[in-house]
């Protein structure tokens, strides 16, 4: 049995879903939840909204927890708070912040605003227009980094890539690890490409002879 036990214009349209208080909510899928906030959905089975307004859980086991505009649609995708955040696929999550996307499975984006965790495994931990989109990769703060090989990290700064497996960036600007295993410590326009180079930091240095260290 379905049940609307407080609020206005709310709906339970799903087999035994709930909507508890609140406006303008919708509980559509079996078994889903609605407990407040204005304007939310949960249409997924096993889904549940619990406040905030216009948000929307559509995967199975789905969650919004508040906030404004977010959306749960991968199954057991969750999304914490926040305006404009989604998870779309399997169990990824956002945390907070505005305008994130996690949209690989098991992805997730723990905060700040625009930024993308786009692999599978991969996170984004705050900071801004930064994407995860290597396989187990991670892009930690700063702005416009980008980690796009396997098991590779953008740790801080801005504009850093770290393009190939197991390549690193730890802080600075402009600076690029596109070689395997690589690493770039820090400065600016410094780039590793040889395979297990090193840059330890300074400006317009070039790492690219296989363990070469500049």
């Amino acid at each position: 049995k379905s049940v609307v036990s407080g609020g206005s214009n709310n709906t339970a349209s799903g087999l035994v879903s709930v909507v508890s208080g609140g406006s303008n909510n919708e509980a559509s899928g079996d078994d889903s939840v609605v407990t407040g906030g204005f304007g939310n959905k949960a249409s997924g089975i096993y889904s549940a909204v619990t406040g905030g307004d216009t948000n929307k859980a559509s995967g199975s086991y789905s969650a919004v927890s508040g906030g404004g505009s977010n959306g749960a649609s991968g199954d057991y995708s969750a999304v914490s708070g926040g305006a404009s955040n989604t998870a779309s696929d399997t169990a990824s999550s956002v945390s907070g912040g505005a305008f994130n996307k996690a949209s690989m499975m098991f992805s997730s984006v723990s905060g700040g605003v625009y930024n993308t965790a786009s692999g599978s495994l991969s996170a984004v931990n705050g900071g801004r227009y930064n994407e995860a989109s290597g396989y187990a990769s991670a892009a930690n703060g700063g702005k416009n980094n980008e980690a796009s090989g396997y098991d590779s990290a953008a740790n801080g700064g801005y504009n850093n890539t770290a393009s190939d497996n197991e390549s690193v960036v730890h802080g600075g600007r402009y600076n690029a690890a596109s070689g395997p295993g690589s690493a770039v410590n820090g400065g600016k326009y410094n780039a590793a490409s040889g395979k297990y180079s090193t840059v330890i930091g300074g400006k317009g240095k070039i790492a690219s002879q296989e363990n070469s260290v500049v």
